[in-house]
């Protein structure tokens, strides 16, 4: 049992046969849909959003073979639904209660800016070791022409502080690194790259730790995301991480399209109005409107659907144990599919 596999299975679990075994694929590498955004908080797996973005769908169905040769799963290939047996459900927390799955990763809240900020932060440290040493002769440790724009930039706007940033980095990195920093130091600093100096890949950095692959990638991705919660609530005294950071993190997490929706909303705005504006279907607008609900705890619901109605949609979704629409909307059919949605994405993962 890797920690992939476990995780896979504990994805299955939490689905309870509620969607296709592809929903947890499309989750795992982060694909913005508005399905797999209200599966995320539905299911409770918005922590693993994104976690894994370069996985192969043909690694995903190796894995999937394996589990049904090992009878972990009961699979049927027309419905694309799979079911975990008792024996799957004992392999997966047996191993979780010896490998525990790191508290700080939010794939959801802080992957997006988790990527970026490891790009920035390991450019700019090799840019800066580089520097120190009067040297401008290397390759970059990337070539993305985005990072090292905001490298240059960055920079430029700091020709004053250019002797001393690399100290001042030092120190911030220095604190974020001590207790309680939840993982060994190691699995981050040995993977950047300085003068004369390649970083360790993440494989070679897992060799090291002696983790098992999937396991050292979430450890890292648990040092990215605890060092986001730090920098954004002390960006004074973390400057330049927060510098790394500032245009990309959202504290409240939206995809763009989403983002122009809550504007026009927030104008009062009628759905209509807003597809109307939008030049966008009423039903893409809805979607919208329940990411925005599932997201921002500040976002009234009550324009669209009467609380004490949410709170019965909620009960007889509890009642059934299940999230499917449709024998929730055979039990209240006062509802429309829409407001089972929206009260679901609100208030259906409370109490």
């Amino acid at each position: 049992m890797t920690f992939l596999s476990a995780l896979l299975l504990k994805c299955l679990r939490e689905l309870n046969g509620e969607r296709t075994i592809y929903s947890i694929y499309h989750l795992l590498v982060g694909k913005k849909s508005s399905q797999t955004l209200q599966d995320a908080h539905l299911f409770d797996l918005a922590p693993f959003f994104k976690t894994i973005p370069d996985m192969r769908r043909s690694e995903f169905d190796h894995h999937i073979q394996i589990f049904i040769e090992q009878q972990y799963i009961e699979y049927d290939p027309k419905t694309l639904i799979g079911h975990i047996t008792d024996k799957g459900s004992e392999a997966y927390l047996t191993y979780f209660e010896a490998v525990a799955i790191p508290n700080y990763v939010n794939g959801l809240k802080f992957q997006d800016a988790a990527i970026q900020m490891w790009k920035r932060l390991t450019l700019f440290v090799q840019v800066l070791s580089y520097m120190n040493h009067a040297e401008n002769r290397y390759y970059p440790v990337t070539r993305d022409h985005d990072i090292q724009t905001w490298v240059k930039s960055y920079l430029f706007h700091h020709k004053e502080q250019k002797g001393s940033l690399a100290a001042d980095l030092h120190e911030e990195l220095s604190i974020l690194l001590t207790t309680p920093f939840p993982e060994d130091p190691v699995s981050v600093i040995w993977r950047l790259s300085g003068y004369q100096m390649i970083g360790y890949t993440d494989k070679q950095t897992a060799e090291y730790l002696n983790l098992e692959q999937t396991e050292y990638h979430f450890r890292f991705l648990n040092a990215l995301h605890y060092w986001i919660t730090q920098i954004v609530a002390k960006p004074n005294q973390f400057r330049i991480m927060h510098s790394l950071v500032d245009d990309v993190y959202q504290s409240i997490p939206l995809t763009n399209t989403a983002a122009k929706t809550a504007e026009l909303l927030a104008m009062h705005h009628s759905v209509e109005k807003v597809a109307c504006l939008r030049n966008l279907k009423k039903s893409t607008i809805e979607d919208h409107i329940i990411e925005i609900a599932m997201n921002d705890p500040a976002f009234s619901i009550e324009p669209f659907i009467d609380f004490k109605l949410a709170k019965e949609i909620v009960r007889a979704a509890r009642h059934l144990q299940v999230k499917k629409l449709k024998p929730i909307k055979e039990q209240i059919d006062a509802a429309t599919y829409f407001q089972i949605r929206l009260a679901l994405a609100r208030i259906g993962g409370e109490g």
